[in-house]
């Protein structure tokens, strides 16, 4: 499961008191900056929530198939944490290149989202 909150709630909760709260108090110059800031946050959650996906459905894919179940076509939060209990009980050995394939995806994923700038170091 992607860590809430993640970059797109908050920058639709940002984009939403810019838009309902602050950008009706402002005028002139002011208010077009605004506006033109709530459009590019408009832009990037869009953008951000296509990316998300995508990386969100690589994950799935990535545990469904080392599990040996079909992955279903929304985020399957169950193998996940089906794999986690596994893990903690000690029936899926560490060593095994496939699960930490599978880790690395499902980290990834979430670094991809939540601190994209970690994964171009």
């Amino acid at each position: 499961m992607i860590n809430k909150p993640d970059i797109h709630d908050l920058l639709t909760e940002a984009r939403q008191v810019l838009m309902n709260s602050l950008t009706p108090e402002l005028t002139g110059t002011r208010k077009y900056e605004a506006l033109m800031i709530a459009n590019a946050m408009g832009m990037a959650i869009r953008e951000l929530g296509q990316s998300e996906q995508a990386k969100v459905e690589e994950a799935d894919r990535a545990v469904s198939a080392f599990l040996g179940v079909q992955s279903q076509p929304n985020y399957n939060v169950e193998c996940e944490e089906s794999l986690a209990e596994a893990i903690r009980e000690r029936r899926l050995d560490g060593r095994d290149k496939a699960l930490r394939e599978v880790l690395r995806t499902l980290t990834e994923a979430r670094l991809g989202i939540n601190s994209p700038g970690y994964l171009k170091r």
